[in-house]
């Protein structure tokens, strides 16, 4: 995969800086519950500890490095994965 050559923060990356990995969340836990299983929930928690914690430990520090300053201001400004109500200023 190619890196991005820029920071992008605009859509739902103004809300939260992780929306695709909510999505995932969101659309895992819909299928436990329709299903009722509660090892597929149990796996579900795991799978998504695993990749939460991927993104906070090695995904944010390149992040970091590739885009510095402006990437530090995005990441103090917008929250991790719960997304905020209202868009953020500019």
């Amino acid at each position: 995969m190619m890196p991005t050559r820029r920071l992008v923060v605009e859509g739902p990356y103004n809300y939260c800086r992780n929306p695709m990995t909510l999505g995932v969340i969101i659309f895992y836990f819909g299928i436990d519950f329709l299903i009722g299983s509660l090892s597929s929930f149990g796996l579900t928690v795991l799978f998504m500890a695993l990749i939460l914690a991927y993104i906070k430990l090695v995904e944010e520090k390149e992040l970091g490095a590739r885009f510095g300053q402006e990437y530090i201001e995005y990441k103090r400004k917008v929250p991790f994965l719960i997304p905020k109500l209202r868009k953020r200023e500019e």
